[in-house]
């Protein structure tokens, strides 16, 4: 094969020139980060003509030495895949060469700035395996080298894990992308306006609170008795305040979730490729990610009561990675409908909705359990409330907590169900906000039985499987049962395992 015939990336090779401007921009922006205070200290400060002139020389020498180290580290960044690893060498004065195998790289994300998008650059992560961010990191790679590197190690990935022998000689298929879903400004305004804002305004109402906690110092006595004896006002007042404060919390909540929506999900484009999916969105920094199908461990889509109303879904791949790594390698598909989720289940479970499915239930110890914990203790506290310090108010929540827990944890405990087949599992629970979690036995890395004295008792027990993104767990089945299951799924993970090493045998 002739060098110019040679993928790039098989030789040592440059960023783009682009990388510079977006070094210097970041090594600026990093000095102004930590010497910003002696900055606003020059600026307000009297200064006479000689030191004016003094202060412009420094800059001009920071700028200088500035462009200079953004030179160097452009000049001295090259990176290339050699014997199945990705080197990166890096550096400004201090020179660093950094080697990855190439199974060891888990996920590819590009991202993009207002910069990047003008010179149609991206920045490149790759998360490695063991690495607490992203260790292999390039600044600025023209956009259709970028996509020829994240292909070709997608599809040595796909190659050296999936294939055998004479998989490898075989070309791959190109499957044609397809695009199951884009958001347009509606989808996100209903987005924004379905997610908890009840849970943003009660923090924001906690803020107040510390606030009213931390002055108590100063005023020598609660806030409500200052303004109580110094303004007069009554408890009656502070009820109304209070509302009206719940009120405005709200709007605020809903006003900032709209705008950290529309940033974080601009023109969201969902698409399936023939290795997985690929997600793409951002307003101010766009960034790309991929799922790749055997990286992906379990699936998790759930819905509120107002996104059941619209039909929609919150939609999470749950994928491989290190315990540092696992909130990175969550990708949210926000906004997702039933036939974009059956898209996605037919590709990650392909036979799931042709297997037999068996349901059952949680003991009703879990029911009991937790009407104890949210129904009986609370209520122990409201009766003593109410009996110190009568008021129909507390009187009617006294009466009504304990029937409404109880019909609440009552229809959660309807809505739990643990399914079971021949090859994964798939859970549905919740009451308010409903979710279901499909797992594939193959992705099991390992499995735990708990047992509390209480379900000793009854012979029950919890099961958690535990995988590379995290743990699933169904509660208060037999014990029988979930030994069953366990000695199963274990025989499943032996007999995965050496069909693994079968193939490395084969390689060899």
């Amino acid at each position: 094969m002739s060098e110019s015939s040679t993928p790039f990336y098989f030789q040592p090779s440059r960023q783009s020139p682009v990388a510079i401007l977006l070094i210097l921009a970041r090594l600026i922006r990093s000095l102004i980060g930590q010497f910003w205070p002696v900055l606003l200290l020059l600026l307000l400060r009297r200064r006479s003509a000689n030191s004016s002139q003094f202060w412009v020389w420094v800059g001009i020498g920071i700028t200088i030495l500035s462009v200079i180290r953004s030179l160097v580290t452009y000049f001295r960044t090259r990176f290339y895949i050699h014997e199945d690893e990705f080197i990166l060498e890096k550096g400004g004065f201090t020179r660093r060469r950094l080697s990855v195998p190439l199974d060891k790289i888990q996920t590819i994300t590009f991202q993009q700035t207002f910069l990047h998008r003008l010179f149609n650059v991206v920045s490149v992560e790759m998360d490695t395996t063991g690495a607490k961010g992203s260790e292999i990191s390039l600044t600025a790679l023209d956009r259709d080298k970028a996509t020829a590197l994240r292909e070709y190690l997608l599809r040595w990935k796909k190659e050296n894990v999936n294939a055998t022998p004479t998989d490898q000689e075989a070309a791959v298929d190109i499957v044609p992308e397809v695009e199951l879903l884009k958001l347009d400004l509606g989808a996100l305004l209903r987005i924004g306006l379905s997610q908890n804002h009840l849970r943003s305004a009660g923090i924001l109402f906690g803020l107040l609170a510390s606030f009213a906690r931390e002055i108590q110092p100063i005023l020598g006595k609660s806030a409500y008795k200052y303004l109580e004896e110094e303004w007069g006002l009554t408890f009656n007042f502070f009820w109304t305040f209070a509302l009206w404060i719940i009120v405005f919390f709200l709007l605020v909540s809903v006003i900032a979730t709209l705008a950290l929506t529309i940033v974080r999900f601009y023109n969201l484009r969902f698409v399936q490729t023939g290795d997985g999916f690929r997600l793409e969105a951002g307003l101010f920094t766009r960034r790309e990610q991929a799922a790749y199908l055997p990286k992906i461990q379990f699936l998790r889509w759930s819905a509120n009561p107002l996104q059941r109303i619209w039909g929609m879904y919150n939609l999470r791949f749950y994928q491989a990675a290190g315990h540092q790594l696992r909130g990175k390698q969550t990708l949210q598909v926000p906004g997702s409908y039933p036939h974009q989720i059956a898209a996605v289940q037919a590709a990650y479970f392909p036979a799931h909705d042709q297997m037999r499915w068996k349901w059952y239930h949680p003991h009703r110890l879990y029911f009991r359990q937790r009407l104890f914990i949210l129904g009986f203790l609370p209520l122990l506290g409201l009766i003593l409330k109410t009996s110190t310090d009568f008021n129909w108010f507390w009187l009617i929540i006294t009466l009504l907590w304990l029937p409404a827990t109880a019909w609440w944890q009552w229809n959660l405990l309807l809505r739990k169900q643990y399914g079971l087949s021949e090859e994964g599992l798939w859970v549905k629970s919740g009451f308010f906000t409903q979710s279901q979690i499909l797992l594939l036995w193959s992705n099991v890395q390992g499995l735990e039985v708990q047992q509390t004295l209480v379900e000793k008792r009854y012979e029950i027990a919890d099961l958690t499987f535990y995988t590379a993104s995290g743990e699933v767990e169904i509660e208060s089945l037999p014990l029988s049962m979930v030994n069953s299951l366990r000695d199963y799924v274990l025989a499943k993970i032996e007999v995965g395992a050496e069909e693994v090493e079968k193939v490395e045998e084969l390689r060899s």
